[in-house]
């Protein structure tokens, strides 16, 4: 039961594209037999201390991993960006379609939302769909699109998200920040004016990319993590979107060695902020 004042995280995973252990990898993180190396696509869930619940991205696990946690009620979606690690298990959401009342808001950037609606026409353009092309039999979730303002203070039933752009490749990713939280996922670097915002805000919990331990063309990599953790300066700053470069304890103990209050998150990981 979350206090009256905390919201809280589950991370629904916390891997790369591949997931950990990757296919046909015979490494020694994809090999290891501890459950803290074993890594589903990235996503989260917000519940508030509101009572609202917040989907943060659909990943080709979700199935396996709203089972997993239990998880029975989905408010609204947030969809950071429309790589296929994040956006291909929306149709995972069709049954909480089948029990709740409301359609589900989903929210994400223009971009983001062009890219929904062609990938998933039946879903986004249902209404649009000519006879022929209707799904029979109700198998269509039932989510409606809404493209979000960048930089400006979004509602989100009875909270408030603000979000910003990331640069992750020739592409943009969507962070936000709610309340005493920010999630900075899928980027190559973190523009100056984010990062001031980032440290204005004095956040309780930062949640950023990093992804492996060599150089990358899109992704945050752990030197340049470490670096803007302690540029931002939350109170607590956990490590997401790992690859099998880095195995778990490991990369526990260089995060500990600069802030006790770094740590790389696992799959089924709680954590709280004001």
């Amino acid at each position: 039961m979350l206090s009256e004042l905390m919201n809280q995280i589950t991370i629904l995973g916390s891997g790369t594209s591949t997931g950990v252990p990757q296919i046909a990898c015979e490494c020694l993180v994809c090999t290891s037999t501890d459950s803290k190396n074993k890594r589903l696509r990235t996503s989260i869930y917000i519940e508030t201390s509101s009572g609202q619940n917040v989907l943060v991205d659909c990943t080709p696990d979700m199935r396996t991993q709203l089972l997993r946690e239990k998880i029975k009620r989905v408010d609204s979606v947030v969809i950071t960006h429309a790589h296929a690690d994040h956006i291909h298990g929306i149709d995972d959401l069709r049954p909480m379609c089948f029990v709740q009342t409301q359609n589900i808001p989903v929210y994400t950037n223009q971009v983001t939302s062009a890219e929904l609606k062609t990938r998933f026409p039946y879903i986004f353009l249902r209404d649009k769909q000519p006879g022929n092309n209707l799904v029979l039999g109700g198998g269509v979730p039932l989510l409606d699109l809404t493209t979000v303002p960048i930089n400006t203070p979004v509602n989100i039933g009875s909270e408030t998200f603000e979000f910003f752009e990331l640069p992750h490749g020739r592409f943009t990713t969507m962070g936000f920040m709610h309340k005493k939280f920010a999630y900075v996922i899928d980027c190559h670097e973190i523009p100056a004016d984010i990062i001031q915002r980032l440290k204005a805000r004095q956040l309780d919990l930062l949640l950023i990319d990093c992804l492996k331990e060599s150089s990358h063309q899109t992704h945050l990599t752990k030197d340049k993590s470490f670096n803007y953790a302690q540029e931002i300066g939350a109170k607590k700053t956990g490590f997401i979107h790992i690859s099998h470069e880095l195995e778990h304890h490991r990369l526990l103990a260089e995060a500990q060695k600069i802030s006790p209050n770094y740590f790389p998150v696992y799959d089924s990981l709680k954590l709280s902020y004001a």
